[in-house]
């Protein structure tokens, strides 16, 4: 049994070592990057090299020498890393995977490449997530927003098919498409009037049209006009918005700063396949048809084409008694084979 004077001699044993004396020389502690970096009480902080240089996203440069700007960031940057992990780990190895399609079609809009994040935000890259109040897709369209784009503007028509049989929201390049041009639409096409000014085109600012696919056009236009100011900063949006653009920031901080935030890489490839226009059946195309022609599985060949419902797993020949023109996607490098197949068994003229 050990006395009292025992257990204060093993404790002081156990813990004397852990002190340095001045004659001492060890390496000093080093914190991990992060920690090093931490103001105001928060875990998380930001980069070095963005305390140096500042921030710039979407074109637009970011006032973190504001405190609450900055703060409103560095919470959601806080929010990611120590409540949602695990979902950012996977934004992020997606990320990785779809980047090759997203980003290209969000350049041909002339939309930031930042937006890339805002599928990851909006539906974690999944093809089917639908939310509560009905958002659909990887963008998170709700019908009436997709079935209705603007009337005499190609440039900026975002409107796509919604039928028994397929849901366009679901296609990757098609609903990326119309994420692009809607965001083009709001910030460069859209009528705006601000604060008594002559009505202009579009928002010109990325952060108000991001906070507008979130909220709505007419709410931010609402809020702007009634706190009289134009800057996204400046003006109290509803609370999901609120958290919305700094999450979006904070997102792109993250995958930018990998390292910095110890946060790992587990790409898994790249998305790639390729895609057949304007095929007009002769007959129904059921997606275990399409498999074995193309030597894949019946799931494979879904995951492609997941605009269309699960529960038909069909294209059909036609719909409402007409023919219909498909846009289907193949695994990369089968186009050919899959149009020859196509022919070789009777799904198409010959």
């Amino acid at each position: 049994m050990i006395g009292p004077r025992s257990f204060f001699a093993v404790l002081t044993f156990m813990v004397l070592p852990c002190f340095v004396s001045a004659q001492e020389t060890r390496p000093p502690v080093c914190l991990p990057a992060h920690l090093a970096s931490v103001h105001d009480g928060f875990r998380y902080g930001l980069p070095p090299a963005v305390e140096k240089r500042g921030l710039s996203f979407a074109e637009k440069r970011i006032p973190i020498h504001r405190k609450d700007v900055r703060d409103r960031i560095v919470d959601q940057i806080n929010y990611l890393l120590m409540d949602r992990r695990s979902r950012v780990q996977l934004w992020l190895s997606r990320a990785d995977e779809f980047r090759g399609v997203i980003v290209p079609i969000l350049r041909k809009h002339h939309v930031p490449p930042e937006f890339l994040f805002l599928a990851a935000i909006e539906s974690s890259y999944d093809s089917r997530a639908l939310s509560s109040a009905g958002a659909f897709g990887y963008w998170q369209f709700i019908k009436t927003t997709a079935l209705k784009g603007p009337a005499n503007n190609s440039d900026y028509d975002w409107k796509m098919q919604i039928t028994k049989w397929k849901d366009e929201r679901g296609d990757l390049m098609i609903s990326t498409a119309s994420a692009a041009k809607y965001l083009a639409y709001m910030n460069r096409a859209m009528k705006v009037r601000l604060n008594g000014k002559p009505e202009k085109e579009g928002f010109h600012d990325w952060l108000l049209s991001a906070a507008a696919y979130n909220a709505g056009p007419a709410r931010v236009i609402e809020r702007l006009n009634s706190f009289g100011t134009e800057d996204y900063w400046d003006v109290p949006l509803p609370d999901e918005t609120e958290k919305y653009v700094p999450r979006l920031i904070a997102t792109w901080l993250i995958n930018t700063h990998r390292d910095f935030y110890g946060m790992r890489s587990l790409s898994h490839g790249t998305k790639s396949f390729d895609t057949v226009t304007k095929v007009v059946l002769k007959k129904d195309l059921t997606f275990a048809a399409a498999a074995k022609m193309l030597d894949t599985t019946p799931r494979t060949f879904w995951e492609l084409n997941t605009q269309v419902c699960a529960e038909k797993g069909v294209f059909p020949a036609t719909s409402g008694g007409k023919a219909i023109s498909h846009t289907i996607h193949v695994p990369k490098g089968s186009a050919k084979k899959f149009y020859a197949q196509l022919k070789a068994h009777g799904y198409t003229a010959k």
